[in-house]
């Protein structure tokens, strides 16, 4: 059944703010693969308890447990019996109950275990199967061999029809697939609340909730945030995380996402991943009224200008480079005058481009600021005769010619929130790197005058149609892509100075 869900109101009035995101591999979390039991050795398969990670063990509360197990094909966890609920998710392959209830169990089921049941679990077909334990209590079932939480003491007072094992199919939920929040429909992939079922509703404590989500073929949730921890564990499948940066998502992964951090999940187009979306509150994010920001289209663009300008200074060697000699800083300056000639005649065609008072009031501005830097530069490099490098001038060239094509709000996008945000981090860095017997003047002065500048009439874009927005994307990441490609010939070039 495909539902959509509709917002009343949007309690959320809280700026945006975004901590990271923190991943965890599942790898990384210890394996306990066996444990004494009244003096006999049980062979667990794999269990690897969330609380190792001490991420996870500070943000987790104290009375939920989570593990991720495992059997291969033919191994076996030999029956018990504890005195909680506790209940499987299965994420991957498949198996057998055994014990009061021989069920077979597959991927995406839900396995609740009333306390006092006899239980053990077979793996079965090609690889046997993985699974989240969960349990609402402080330390998690087989946590250790000083106190494993399990017993075989006397049980035949509850009724075998009240210890029954009960399992629930993925295919059994109800799936949400949109919100309806502010006016605008939000795609959600596939969502489908625990809480849907009775039961489960009614064993999850207060601080506990709990959701399949599933995206496929291109499918994406948009960037949000939300004023309360979450975590996101894939069971299944890949897809990317879209944050303060971005990066690709495997089964395994667990994301523990705090409160306030923004971030959104794609996946390929010819690929998915099912993955379980935790909240430690009685509701899912989605269930009822939704406790969900999703980023304007403005914020969007600010986000990803973000994650571009990270991205930049963490991967291009020119932002690892030293100067070591005046021949470098000489390579790195003559590498500036290319770009700083280049600007001063971009600055003059926007201004004489420019058809809107409210742009040319920004434009002007910008414009009399940089007037004349170029030959600041030219007059500190004494005149050194201009270096030309096909790189160099066909990367500033586009710029220049860029601008004959866009529209003003366009201009904003491509010289202040990619040009001049690039040069604050340029001349932030090597103002920082150079030695006192290498400053530059034109660095220094730059550093300071460039303050603000990537910040010029971006407020403007706010009252842009959505429509325009994804325009504004692609010439964001285009320019980005060209900023690079300057950005690396200035570094293999002083690498070059120095093998010479």
């Amino acid at each position: 059944m495909l539902e959509t869900i509709i917002e009343k109101t949007n309690t959320i009035d809280k700026e945006p703010h975004s901590p990271e995101v923190n991943l965890i591999k599942r790898i990384e979390l210890d394996c306990l693969s066996e444990v004494v039991l009244e003096g006999e050795t049980t062979y667990l398969g794999e269990v690897r308890n969330f609380k190792k990670n001490q991420i996870l063990k500070h943000n987790i509360p104290q009375d939920i447990s989570i593990s991720w197990s495992a059997l291969q094909s033919g191994e076996k966890l030999n029956e018990h019996y504890h005195p909680c609920e506790s209940f499987l998710i299965i994420t991957e392959g498949e198996g057998e109950s055994t014990g009061d209830s021989e069920v077979k169990i597959k991927a995406g089921d839900i396995v609740f275990i009333p306390k006092w049941n006899l239980h053990g679990f077979l793996g079965t077909g090609t690889n046997g199967f993985k699974a989240l334990s969960i349990q609402f209590q402080e330390t998690a079932i087989f946590e250790s061999e000083e106190k494993t939480e399990t017993t075989y003491f006397q049980r035949e007072s509850i009724p075998l029809k009240d210890r029954e094992l009960q399992v629930f199919s993925r295919d059994e939920l109800p799936t949400l697939s949109q919100a309806l929040m502010d006016g605008n429909i939000h795609q959600l992939g596939t969502l489908k609340n625990f809480s849907s079922i009775k039961l489960l509703e009614e064993f999850f404590p207060k601080n506990f909730s709990c959701a399949w989500v599933k995206l496929e073929n291109g499918e994406s949730l948009a960037p949000h945030t939300h004023f309360e921890d979450s975590m996101i564990i894939v069971t299944e499948g890949r897809g990317s995380f879209q944050g303060n940066n971005e990066f690709d998502i495997v089964t395994g992964d667990i994301l523990f996402v705090p409160e306030g951090s923004i971030h959104g999940f794609s996946s390929p187009i010819d690929n998915y991943f099912w993955a379980l979306s935790i909240q430690f509150n009685k509701t899912s994010l989605y269930q009822n009224e939704p406790r969900v920001k999703f980023l304007t289209p403005f914020e969007e663009l600010l986000r990803r200008n973000d994650v571009f300008s990270q991205d930049l200074v963490n991967k291009s060697k020119t932002f690892k480079t030293l100067i070591t000699s005046l021949e470098d800083k000489n390579v790195l300056l003559d590498s500036l005058q290319v770009i700083s000639d280049h600007f001063q005649r971009l600055m003059f065609l926007r201004v004489g481009l420019c058809d809107s008072s409210k742009f040319q009031n920004v434009f002007l501005e910008h414009f009399h600021e940089e007037l004349g830097h170029n030959d600041e530069l030219r007059k500190e490099r004494t005149h050194r005769s201009k270096i030309w490098d096909p790189v160099l001038e066909a990367s500033c060239a586009w710029f220049v010619n860029k601008n004959y094509l866009l529209d003003n709000s366009e201009r904003i996008i491509m010289v202040q929130m990619v040009l001049e945000k690039c040069a604050h981090l340029f001349y932030s860095h090597f103002s920082e790197t150079l030695l006192e017997n290498k400053k530059s003047e034109h660095i220094e002065t730059h550093k300071e005058a460039d303050e603000g500048h990537d910040l010029m009439g971006v407020d403007l874009l706010k009252h842009e149609p959505k429509f325009k927005y994804q325009e504004f994307y692609k010439l964001q990441k285009e320019s980005w892509s060209i900023m690079k490609l300057f950005i690396d010939r200035v570094g293999e070039l002083i690498e070059k100075q120095n093998l010479s």
